[in-house]
């Protein structure tokens, strides 16, 4: 009766969340130009999603389309279930309705992943048989980037259920390494397809495999050979996840996006990112909580390896979590959602602190001492994010209200009357919001802009952000290639100062700034106005 009692309550807690997650995710996507202005990543995927399952002529030409999709900054396994959950939408003919298409791939790609990822820890943890449970899941759901990472339609809850799978796939193997131990490496061949992070659960295998050898249920040479047959397993699942790369051409380019992306992470976009423990810590602050909580999570883990009777779970998010936390902290800068993965499963750990029963405790009086410390730590961190996620689901169900975007976009709007009714070739940058205008041709750019651009592009109208010359302005700020950073500091430069040449500084506030090509201002405004 208890079992089903608090499975019960663990599934209301989930569904309830699910729940909540849409009113926010419901709103603030009116246009794709909004999409895009609160998140640049949803705004270039959507219309490939869209374009995915779209009626083609044929059957071969719509499974071309769906797996040949062109944007392979992320992979297959993320957009092709991301296509799908839109196809009733599409058979509904509401495929054009943005605000419900967000809704949809928010919740089903991000939200429903994690709650699911949540569960299968909750049930290695304590099987549904406690009120632990009750507690664990209230604790994981409330981590401020569970949260937030619920806020978008991004490949990480996908990430966080497949390295959950792997980790519950290899725990419940038990070292036979049977079915279920090649099965991880499926899912490991499917997670770095998704996002290249598979890779890193070569920790918790090789773990796996000495932890079976010293308890003699493997011998060295089933342990070279399953191992061989892990690699191909995880090898072939990695090509059958992604199939355009059976294309020689889509390959290349594939290979070539991996290559770029990892530059870019460990160099940084454009400019150098500070990286290191102190430069993430703010970020990691923000998203996982206090230092001393973050030291208990990880210190239960290690303690329970020693004494709980759940040592090899222990073990293996520990070992899941110790390559790429290195990773994020001396190769990479730190974005919250590179954590998700090895932190939420590293938090269930906290769950083996509270006692199975109280009328049972065994305890001395420093297993007291350090046992009620424990307790007030994650406690008092599960308070806080709590007022920390409400406050977050607040100001994003609210996003829309008052932006400072939107504002700008109004008093925009206003300052070019004159040309609005115009053909126009439109530069801005991709954090403002500037909504379909007709006969306005738009065009933005992700890197650092400079006068052959400029030039090149030969734009009537500039849109441009204040914060963005802030920061390619900012004294610290390094380039990552020099001679293309001097020539876009010049630029910013000219625009910090209202004197791009060519171009006249019509309006300027603390959002945006907006440039009318020289000719075009005196031939839509007064003279006194292109001065």
């Amino acid at each position: 009766m208890q079992k089903k009692i608090v499975t019960i309550s663990v599934f209301l807690i989930l569904v309830t969340a699910f729940v909540l997650f849409g009113f926010p995710n419901a709103r603030a996507s009116d246009d794709i130009a909004m999409v895009s202005m609160f998140e640049p990543d949803e705004g270039i995927a959507v219309p490939i999603a869209q374009r995915m399952i779209s009626p083609k002529d044929d059957l071969k030409w719509f499974v071309a389309g769906f797996v040949f999709y062109g944007y392979y900054y992320y992979g297959f396994p993320f957009f092709a279930p991301s296509a799908l959950v839109l196809a009733p939408l599409e058979w509904a003919e509401q495929i054009g309705n943005l605000p419900l298409v967000m809704l949809t791939l928010r919740q089903m790609i991000s939200v429903l992943p994690m709650l699911i990822s949540i569960l299968i820890l909750v049930k290695m943890q304590d099987g549904f048989r406690t009120y632990r449970s009750i507690i664990l899941t209230l604790f994981l759901v409330l981590v401020p980037a569970v949260v937030r990472n619920g806020f978008w339609w991004h490949p990480d809850g996908l990430v966080l259920l497949l390295s959950t799978l792997v980790i519950y796939c290899l725990w419940k193997d038990d070292r036979r390494f049977g079915w279920r131990f090649l099965f991880a490496a499926a899912l490991c061949g499917l997670l770095a397809a998704t996002k290249i992070v598979g890779v890193y659960f070569f920790l918790a295998v090789g773990m796996t495999l000495v932890w079976g050898l010293v308890e003699k249920k493997l011998t060295w040479k089933k342990a070279i050979w399953i191992s061989l047959l892990f690699i191909a397993i995880m090898a072939a699942s990695f090509f059958i996840s992604n199939p355009f790369l059976f294309s020689l051409g889509t390959r290349q380019k594939y290979f070539e996006i991996v290559k770029l992306q990892s530059d870019l992470l460990s160099g940084g976009y454009e400019i150098r990112y500070d990286k290191g423990l102190l430069a993430s810590w703010p970020t990691m602050h923000e998203f996982y909580g206090e230092a001393v909580f973050l030291l208990a999570a990880i210190g239960v883990t290690i303690w329970g390896i020693i004494k709980s009777d759940r040592r090899f779970l222990h073990a293996l998010t520990l070992a899941w979590f110790i390559p790429l936390t290195f990773t994020l902290l001396t190769f990479s800068h730190f974005k919250f959602q590179y954590w998700l993965p090895v932190a939420i499963p590293l938090f269930s750990n906290i769950a083996w602190v509270l006692p199975e029963k109280w009328k049972d405790i065994k305890w001395s009086r420093s297993q007291w001492a350090i046992r009620v410390l424990l307790l007030v730590i994650f406690g008092g961190q599960l308070v806080l994010f709590g007022a920390q996620s409400i406050r977050m689901g607040y100001d994003q169900y609210f996003r829309k209200e008052n932006h400072p975007s939107i504002v700008f976009y109004e008093q925009a709007m206003e300052v070019l009357a004159p040309v609005v009714p115009q053909a126009m070739h439109v530069y801005y940058d991709y954090r403002l919001y500037l909504p379909e205008t007709e006969g306005w041709y738009k065009e933005t750019l992700f890197e650092m802009l400079s006068y052959p651009y400029i030039e090149e592009g030969n734009y009537q109208v500039l849109v441009l952000l204040e914060q963005r010359i802030r920061d390619y302005l900012n004294p610290n700020a390094v380039g990552n290639d020099p001679e293309q950073f001097a020539l876009s500091q010049a630029f910013y430069r000219d625009a910090d100062a209202g004197t791009i040449a060519g171009y006249h500084l019509l309006y300027r506030d603390q959002t945006g700034l907006i440039y009318l090509q020289d000719g075009t201002c005196q031939a839509y405004f007064e003279p006194a106005q292109c001065q």
